[in-house]
C-alpha cells in the first residue's frame, strides 16, 4: 500500500475530561498523560506520520489550551461538558468529507493496526479486536461490561454494537479507530442530521438523550437504516487507557 497517494484527514476526539483518571486529568487532557517518556497523543502522532498522514485535526474541550501543537488544527467542542463523543465528533462536521480516519484520543496502537485499516476498501470501516476478552483479564477498574462490544456476521458486517450488548453474543470490541471514504462521510453526515432532528433531547439507543450518545449508538442507527459497516479485524496490537490500572499496564505495552 502506498500511503503517499492517500490524502486523509485525521480527526482525533480529545474533548472529554477523563474523569476516571482524576486528579491527573484535572489540569491535562487525558491524551497528554505519559506512557514512559511520551504522551498518548505522541504515540498516535508517531504512527500517523509513519503512514504519511499529516493532516491532523484534534477536537478539544477540557484544558484545550494544553493541546496546541505545530501543524495540528484544533477544533473546539464548546459543549463538551453537556454532550458525549458522537456530538463531539460532529463538532468537526466541516471536515467530515473526503477520506478520513477517526481516532479516540485515549488509545495507543501499533503500526500494523493502522495499516490494516488503511487497506480497507469499504466506505465505512471500523477496527475490531477479535481477541477482545483477553483485554479484560485482571482488569478490575474497567470491567468487561464497559467494553464497546460488537457482533459481526460471516461477511464481517457489524450487526450490533455497544456496551449493552451481551458479552456472550459479542465476537469483538471496537478499538476506537474508524475509516470513512468520501461516500462514507456523506452517509455519516446524512444520518447524523436525520438522527439529530428526530432524537434531539430524546432517548437514542443506549443513551438517555441524543446529546449523550456514543458512536456505537450511531452505528446501531446506521445499521437499522441498512447502512453497511465493515469490521476490520485485529488480534491485539492496541490499548485503551481509561483508568490508573490501564495507565500502569500501558507502561509494558
Amino acid at each position: 500500500m502506498n500511503t503517499k497517494k492517500l490524502n486523509f484527514n485525521v480527526i482525533i476526539i480529545a474533548a472529554g475530561p477523563g474523569s476516571r483518571l482524576k486528579p491527573l486529568t484535572d489540569d491535562n487532557p487525558k491524551c497528554l498523560l505519559k506512557i514512559k517518556k511520551k504522551t498518548i497523543l505522541d504515540y498516535q502522532l508517531q504512527v500517523f506520520k509513519k503512514n504519511k498522514l499529516n493532516n491532523i485535526n484534534i477536537i478539544v474541550g477540557h484544558q484545550k489550551h494544553k493541546l496546541k501543537r505545530k501543524n495540528i488544527k484544533r477544533i473546539e467542542n464548546k459543549n463538551y461538558k453537556r454532550n458525549n463523543i458522537l456530538n463531539s465528533l460532529f463538532s468537526a462536521k466541516k471536515i467530515i468529507k473526503g477520506d478520513i480516519i477517526i481516532s479516540y484520543s485515549d488509545i495507543v496502537f501499533k503500526n500494523r493496526v493502522l495499516r490494516k485499516l488503511l487497506s480497507s476498501k469499504s466506505d465505512i470501516s471500523v477496527m475490531v479486536d477479535k481477541t477482545w476478552k483477553r483485554n479484560y483479564k485482571n482488569r478490575k477498574l474497567h470491567p468487561i461490561s464497559e467494553a464497546e462490544k460488537v457482533f459481526f456476521d460471516r461477511s464481517l458486517n457489524i450487526k450490533k454494537a455497544g456496551k449493552i450488548l451481551d458479552k456472550k453474543k459479542a465476537n469483538g470490541e471496537l478499538i476506537g479507530l474508524f475509516k470513512l471514504s468520501a461516500k462514507g462521510c456523506i452517509i455519516f453526515n446524512k444520518y447524523f442530521n436525520i438522527a439529530k432532528k428526530k432524537f434531539n433531547g430524546k432517548k437514542f439507543y443506549s443513551a438517555l438523550t441524543f446529546e449523550k450518545a456514543y458512536i456505537t449508538d450511531f452505528l446501531n442507527f446506521l445499521i437499522q437504516n441498512n447502512v453497511k459497516i465493515e469490521s476490520n479485524l485485529t488480534a491485539g496490537g492496541w490499548m485503551e487507557i481509561d483508568t490508573f490500572e490501564d495507565l500502569e499496564r500501558a507502561q509494558r505495552f
